[in-house]
């Protein structure tokens, strides 16, 4: 299955208070993509024979002999007892009709719903005759039968695909993406889809046999069936996807074929399509601008308003990795209309999609003033602090790194624009979760609040330090004493920096606490208070941000 994680490439934005932001995804082992995709990882090819054993038995009589069973037959209802005839058909069948048959019934036994006998076809012997069947271009239905029993097997486990890969299958399958006959092109793409879902291993053999150029052969080819279609476009987002991803170089021949099948009129290729494409911008910022120079963005950004879940949820996959770029690249996703659409997001009823919306907001903060200064135009900070205040811990991780970001790298216009938005009672909300980077990063946007409040008393603008009074009305000041008692130095050295600092309260070491007061002595309460949140004054431009899961951000490896 697919696994491994990528390094961050070098250069990528990141959050300046952070320095481990760029791991906070790596922890979490499931995806989007698994949730709304990952079912399409692998698929067994169905039969819609109906044929019955009573009628079997009234048509030739003996349910044990292997040719009273046919095409017509349903899967169900062929004798798994008669597999080893089946085989010794296919291996020594005197008659072309004897190969076919013995194939036919291989495959309906492959076909059935339930536990289908991967393990006892491999250990009969017949999978290497199988694979040299599919060599035999001057007869197509033969190739066909043995393509399709073949990609029933690589529907099963790791160890029943490696087994087809032993014996030469994947050229072979490479190959029927070529043939004249329709039927086999279809399977040969559904079997390189069910190879290159196993995994990185698989993946990676399927493209070095050149399988991607094959399948977007098939893509081109005019008058193909839909089926064929639908199939070589899942492939291909097969081929796309996993960790470490496939080098660039690999799949972005791909993009200009893949960037016309987001118009098709046929919804299963356009969604597949969408997802090939989010594969492919997920890592370094070269990759995200293989997919800028295709074209795709203003297509991506029309999908977050289809009414098709798995569309959005590739788009705004799509979006949020681009927005994890450079700022460059950032902006393009800005001028193509994507803050109009993404507040509508912050509410969708899926929870995945509003928390790939926060994490492209929150990476969209972490750019430059006048990308900050659109988010706020565009009103998503209210609807980001509602996902704040929300249930769902991911989601309000997303959402509090919205909220840093800002605090982070923008002016002191747009921290009293969050203020204004109530921010305060939701971040003291977040001190009761129990996640170190969290708490840290809470902790921190409060003390640059903090600061504000404080310049602001000092300055005569107000009678005395706001934001500490909001945080002392909501119970915020409780909070930031339990945090107290945690073990990790930095969060306790924080905890007691803002407390000493703000609200006059003497240091109190927690129950077994530290040692030596020296540890967190005068040096080192400077050293929290004088964190980040200096940069967040006028003409400030960093640009650094956290990047994630998925995948710039370090994607989720993909379980398939």
């Amino acid at each position: 299955m697919f696994g491994g994680q990528g390094e961050k490439p070098k250069g990528a934005k990141q959050t300046p208070s952070v320095k481990a932001g760029a791991e906070r995804r790596q922890r979490q082992m499931i995806s989007v993509r698994q949730k709304a995709h990952g079912e399409l990882m692998k698929h067994v090819r169905g039969d819609n024979g109906s044929v019955s054993i009573e009628e079997l038995t009234c048509l030739n009589g003996d349910p044990q002999d292997v040719w009273t069973y046919g095409a017509q037959t349903a899967p169900e209802m062929v004798p798994r007892e008669l597999l080893p005839e089946f085989a010794r058909l296919v291996m020594e069948g005197k008659s072309e009709k004897e190969v076919f048959h013995g194939a036919l019934l291989i495959r309906k036994v492959l076909s059935v719903e339930r536990n289908p006998p991967h393990e006892a076809v491999i250990k009969s012997g017949v999978v290497p005759y199988l694979s040299e069947l599919m060599d035999r271009f001057d007869n197509p239905k033969l190739q066909f039968e043995a393509a399709w029993a073949l990609t029933n097997i690589a529907a099963g486990t790791s160890e029943n695909t490696s087994a087809l890969i032993q014996f030469g299958a994947i050229p072979r399958f490479v190959s029927l993406l070529g043939s004249e006959n329709e039927d086999c092109r279809d399977q040969g793409a559904w079997a390189i889809g069910n190879i290159a879902g196993d995994g990185v291993r698989c993946r990676d053999l399927a493209l070095q046999y050149n399988a991607l150029p094959a399948l977007l052969h098939v893509l081109t080819m005019p008058n193909q069936p839909l089926n064929a279609l639908r199939n070589a476009a899942w492939a291909v987002s097969n081929l796309a996807r996993g960790k470490p991803a496939p080098p660039l170089d690999s799949v972005s021949i791909a993009l200009p074929v893949l960037s016309g099948l987001l118009y098709h009129p046929d919804k299963e290729v356009v969604i597949d399509a969408a997802w090939a494409i989010s594969y492919i911008s997920d890592g370094s910022w070269d990759r995200v601008q293989a997919v800028v120079d295709a074209g795709v963005v203003p297509r991506m950004v029309e999908f977050l308003s289809s009414p098709v879940i798995p569309l959005q949820t590739s788009a705004i996959r799509t979006v949020g990795n681009i927005a994890s770029g450079n700022n460059e690249q950032t902006q393009t996703i800005i001028n193509c209309g994507l803050l109009s659409v993404i507040g509508n997001l912050l509410t969708h009823c899926k929870r995945d999609i509003r928390k790939e919306a926060c994490w492209t907001i929150s990476n969209i903060a972490a750019g430059t003033l006048p990308q900050i200064e659109a988010l706020i135009a565009a009103n998503v900070f209210p609807l980001v602090i509602k996902c704040l205040e929300g249930s769902d811990l991911d989601i309000k991780k997303e959402a509090i790194w919205s909220v840093a970001n800002v605090v982070l790298c923008g002016v002191v216009s747009h921290l009293r624009y969050l203020l204004d938005c109530n921010v305060v009672p939701a971040l003291c909300e977040a001190l009761l979760l129990h996640e170190t980077k969290i708490l840290t990063i809470s902790l921190e946007s409060l003390m640059g609040f903090l600061q504000l409040g404080d310049d602001d008393f000092r300055a005569g603008i107000s009678e005395e330090n706001m934001v500490a009074q909001a945080i002392i009305a909501c119970g915020g000041v409780n909070a930031i004493e339990r945090i107290q008692s945690y073990t990790d130095n930095n969060l306790y050295s924080l905890a007691l920096s803002i407390l000493e600092t703000y609200f006059n309260v003497e240091e109190s070491f927690p129950p077994g606490g530290f040692e030596a007061s020296a540890e967190f002595g005068d040096a080192q309460r400077n050293k929290a208070r004088n964190l980040t949140f200096n940069k967040r004054m006028e003409g400030n431009t960093n640009t650094h941000t956290h990047t994630h899961i998925h995948k710039k951000r370090q994607q989720q490896p993909i379980n398939k």
